[in-house]
């Protein structure tokens, strides 16, 4: 006789949970609500994608323990107070409560725990963007919490063939900051470039068209041999002058010399270069430029 599918409610409406929802039901789980919080934008989220699984959409304060897994879906801010609204309904005795941020630990669902859930936080590196369907193939998770929910972690993860590891409960901010480096803060600096290359006459459109074939040839440079093999241009060759040039014509672009001075200067702590302490002088030396 099949098993019946374990049951998830999923409590956020946002990008992790538009990806989410959909690889949980095709690797056989059965998703029992999608709950959102009260403003509109929440709620129509949360109705699209109650439709897109054939599930209901439910608010906050209709949520009752009915699944077998609670997935807190949405944003580190609400985490506590959602847990401390979740606890005051009945029922929630050997339900198994996860939360999906990075940073925060499976402490912040200690008033669950305390009416008898059992609480991991679970976290996919992995960048989630409204309207992209990211696999979750291969993607690691990193796990802390209690036994049984961990236990359950691990079967979700598991059945989205993807990968998971234990994080250290103390660890968890630097891990997040991990990501945002990995992630956002790429973008971030994409788009300083961005800044830089329309100030020297180019469009957006044509900058990523250039900028494409030598962003995809460092990220696989990188992934094969690491930062050092990944590593070229002014700054390893210690080329003084280009980089004070750089420096004198970059002044006119809003951020842009402030970026690619901490740059060059966490370059210099890790990265192969000549004249490091030339390089690292000119950087921090403003009078000028």
């Amino acid at each position: 006789m099949k098993a019946k599918p374990v049951t998830v409610t999923l409590i956020g409406a946002g990008s992790l949970a538009h990806a989410l929802g959909p690889a949980l039901k095709s690797a056989g789980y059965k998703i029992d609500a999608i709950v959102h919080r009260h403003n509109q934008a929440s709620r129509k989220r949360a109705a699209a994608l109650a439709k897109k699984l054939k599930t209901k959409s439910l608010s906050l304060d209709q949520v009752i323990p009915a699944s077998q897994i609670i997935w807190l879906c949405h944003t580190d801010d609400s985490l506590a107070e959602t847990a401390r609204l979740l606890a005051q309904q009945p029922g929630w005795k050997n339900k198994i409560v996860l939360h999906s941020s990075g940073a925060l630990t499976s402490d912040v669902l200690a008033p669950l725990q305390a009416v008898g859930a059992h609480t991991a936080s679970l976290h996919p590196m992995m960048t989630f963007v409204l309207g992209t369907t990211p696999r979750f193939a291969d993607v690691p998770f990193a796990v802390e919490g209690d036994r049984r929910a961990m236990a359950a972690a691990r079967q979700i993860v598991k059945a989205l063939k993807a990968e998971i590891f234990e994080i250290r409960k103390e660890a968890k901010v630097l891990y997040h900051a991990l990501g945002s480096f990995s992630s956002p803060m790429i973008v971030a600096t994409l788009v300083t470039a961005e800044r830089v290359g329309t100030a020297a006459g180019l469009t957006r459109k044509q900058l990523r068209t250039i900028m494409r074939p030598i962003l995809l040839q460092t990220l696989e440079n990188y992934l094969k041999g690491g930062p050092a093999a990944a590593f070229s241009g002014p700054i390893k060759r210690g080329d003084i002058n280009t980089i004070h040039r750089h420096l004198q014509n970059l002044k006119d672009v809003p951020g842009a010399t402030e970026v690619y001075r901490a740059l060059v200067k966490s370059a210099l702590m890790d990265l192969p270069s000549a004249h490091k302490e030339e390089l690292l002088s000119l950087v921090n030396d403003s009078v000028g430029l």
